[in-house]
């Protein structure tokens, strides 16, 4: 079978949730010995280079890049009010890649081209002229349901007036969008529950989580160097991260400090704001710049989740299961991953909860270490790459 993917960034190196979730993909797939083409943007935000990408490339993997800068400006937000479209999804259609694009389909005759988030969805008219192939859009979320959530918590009226229209703008191009792809893919069942009202009946759809793959997942080592009590790790160019680890200082890490004033907090990601700073005065070390991020996960005690908002899969915490991390997150920071709270993560949504968890774990390390067992087996007996390719292929063989 012969498989054309459409990424709205470079996955490789997987060092975010989202490229994490389209390598975990691509690799599920070669795993099954599918061939598979990978067509990218190589966005500004996002760049990487090509010693970068080559490091973590799979050797089987044809695959092409266009380089745009794809970033939100103010100039842009402005007059995209008077067009009509959704500036989330509108900026990423780009002469340069639709071209790429169109030789790629008149060279191959792919079986199955599949769409990476809704972003690209973009291109579906376009892949129609080109290719009789099957088009799949893999919906990474329900997004205009993540903004809806991040509406509900949003205090700045102007922001909130132009999210409102944008927001109204993206739910009818994700509907329509669903409407014209030949199938859908969801990261959740969660998430396929939440789109089947806007589909049709004969619509094919499948959930199938984003996997790891367990034989180059090794946990991390029992003697770590713990330089932190609690950590957290995200990319800060996604809103939620942002809201989420907000809410996480405002109101719980006070609660934290009153339970166990020696609590040691290690923030780090890409993208973060120059506001953070001023939690260096509130005893958080921040680090902006995270070279090993299986390092910094593994020299924490506990790894938290302080999610408000999201849909999908949390995709940075089946990498934390698989490492055999010890988390504590909110309902939604662990939605789409098959968990039980108690056993192999302690989800908390209040902030007195919260708060206690991390303090009770701290204190606790024979809950904390049967967590960071049960954790990793879960991961083994449900997220392995090459099973859940086997599960998609046979969902595409259908299809075809």
């Amino acid at each position: 079978m012969k498989v054309l993917v459409l990424s709205n960034k470079v996955p490789y190196p997987a060092n975010d949730g989202s490229s994490i979730a389209m390598a975990s993909i691509i690799d599920a797939l070669l795993k099954n010995n599918t061939a598979v083409t990978l067509l990218s943007i190589n966005t500004k935000k996002h760049f990487k280079t090509d010693d970068a990408t080559a490091s973590e490339l799979p050797a089987q993997l044809n695959f092409h890049k266009v380089y745009h800068n794809t970033s939100i400006t103010p100039w842009g937000a402005f007059a995209n009010l008077f067009t009509g479209e959704a500036y989330h999804v509108s900026r990423f259609y780009i002469s340069a890649f639709a071209k790429k694009l169109v030789q790629l389909l008149e060279q191959t005759q792919f079986d199955i081209i599949q769409i990476e988030g809704l972003s690209m969805a973009v291109y579906i008219d376009l892949i129609k002229k080109h290719s009789t192939g099957k088009i799949v859009l893999r919906a990474h979320n329900v997004e205009h349901i993540i903004w809806n959530r991040h509406l509900e918590n949003e205090s700045n009226s102007l922001r909130s007036l132009y999210l409102k229209i944008q927001n109204s703008r993206l739910a009818k191009f994700e509907i329509h969008s669903l409407k014209t792809a030949d199938a859908i893919v969801t990261i959740t069942e969660e998430d396929k529950k939440l789109l089947m009202p806007w589909i049709s009946k004969k619509m094919p759809i499948q959930s199938l989580p984003c996997g790891i793959d367990i034989e180059a997942k090794n946990i991390c080592p029992t003697d770590a160097s713990k330089q932190a009590d609690i950590a957290y790790l995200a990319s800060f160019d996604w809103m939620p991260n942002v809201q989420g680890i907000e809410w996480f200082m405002l109101k719980v890490w006070p609660l934290v400090k009153e339970l166990k004033p020696d609590t040691s907090f290690h923030l780090g990601g890409r993208h973060m704001p120059a506001s953070f700073s001023k939690w260096k005065k509130r005893g958080v070390d921040l680090f902006p710049n995270v070279a090993d991020m299986r390092e910094f996960i593994c020299n924490a005690r506990i790894i938290i989740v302080p999610l408000l908002a999201g849909s999908g899969m949390r995709i940075k915490v089946i990498e934390n299961m698989a490492l055999g991390k010890c988390q504590v997150s909110t309902t939604i920071g662990a939605e789409g991953v098959k968990v039980v709270s108690g056993t192999d993560i302690i989800l908390a949504d209040s902030p007195e909860d919260f708060a206690r968890a991390i303090s009770n774990l701290l204190h606790d390390n024979d809950q904390r270490t049967f967590i960071e067992s049960q954790a990793r087996k879960t991961i083994e007996a449900h997220y392995s790459n090459h099973q859940l390719g086997k599960e998609l292929l046979e969902f595409y063989q259908k299809l075809i």
